[in-house]
């Protein structure tokens, strides 16, 4: 079994998305970066681009972010504040 991590994605006006995940690829300022369980503390500014999560159950979901943003990983708590975030399609099994 996977371990897995809280994913909160936030824009002014709601709550993109809240669940317990197994990955996140990110937009960052310098690079796309990956996110699994227990990874080290980290802050980032994030970009525009495309935010992918892989859940448990092996479906990954893209969130198209607009503008700029950040990223907090602490203690398997990772959230993204975003200026705008838009789910766009959910895959099967990746």
């Amino acid at each position: 079994m996977a371990k897995l991590f809280n994913l909160s994605v936030i824009t002014p006006d709601k709550i993109v998305y809240e669940n317990k995940v197994v990955s996140l690829i990110a937009p960052a300022a310098l690079g796309y970066l990956g996110v699994l369980a227990n990874h080290a503390p980290l802050v980032a500014n994030l970009v525009s681009g495309k935010i992918i999560i892989r859940q448990e159950s092996g479906e990954a979901l893209i969130i198209n972010s607009s503008g700029k943003g950040f990223l907090e990983v602490l203690r398997n708590d990772v959230r993204i504040i975003l200026h705008n975030a838009i789910p766009v399609s959910w895959y099967g099994k990746v």
